[in-house]
C-alpha cells in the first residue's frame, strides 16, 4: 500500500528547484514536480510569486468553455434562410402560365398559344417595309455621309 503524502517533495528541494529554475537548468521532469508542488494549497506565503508563475502557465494550457449560444443563433438565421428559399421555390414552381386577351386574364395554355400564333399570322408577309427603306437609299449619299465623318475625324 503506498502512502501518499501532501508534499512530493520537500521545502528545501523546492527551494532549490525553484533557484534551478530561475537559473534556467531545470529539466521537463523537475518543471513538472516543481508544478506539482506549486499548485498545492496552503503553501506558505513565500512561494505566492512562484504559483502565480506557475498558476499563469495552468491556466494558459485550459481549454476555453465552448459555448453554444453564438451556434444556436447562426442555426435559427441558416433556418429561417432555408424555410424562406424553399417556400419560394416551391411557390414557384406552381406558377400558372397566364395572358391576358382582350383585356381579360386566361390560364389556357392551348387558347394562349392559338391566339399567339393568329396574331403571328396577322404581321403581313408582303411588308416589305425595311426592304423599300433600304432600296430608297441612294449608294451616293451614302458614300456622302461617309465622306464627312472622315473629314470630321482629320
Amino acid at each position: 500500500m503506498k502512502l501518499k503524502t501532501k508534499h512530493k517533495i520537500t521545502f528545501e528541494q523546492a527551494d532549490a528547484l525553484i533557484e534551478k529554475y530561475y537559473d534556467g537548468f531545470t529539466t521537463v521532469g523537475e518543471e513538472k514536480l516543481l508544478q506539482d508542488f506549486l499548485t498545492q494549497a496552503g503553501l506558505p506565503a513565500k512561494y505566492k510569486p512562484e504559483q502565480a508563475i506557475f498558476g499563469y502557465f495552468e491556466t494558459k494550457k485550459q481549454k476555453p468553455a465552448f459555448n453554444i449560444r453564438p451556434y444556436i443563433r447562426w442555426a435559427g438565421a441558416a433556418a429561417i434562410l432555408v424555410l424562406a428559399i424553399g417556400i419560394q421555390t416551391f411557390n414557384w414552381k406552381n406558377i400558372d402560365s397566364y395572358a391576358y386577351i382582350d383585356g381579360v386574364k386566361t390560364t389556357n395554355k392551348n387558347e394562349i398559344q392559338t391566339q399567339a400564333l393568329a396574331s403571328l399570322s396577322n404581321v403581313s408577309a408582303d411588308n416589305n417595309e425595311v426592304e423599300q427603306s433600304l432600296e430608297n437609299l441612294n449608294d451616293n449619299e451614302v458614300m456622302q455621309q461617309l465622306d464627312v465623318f472622315s473629314e470630321l475625324n482629320k
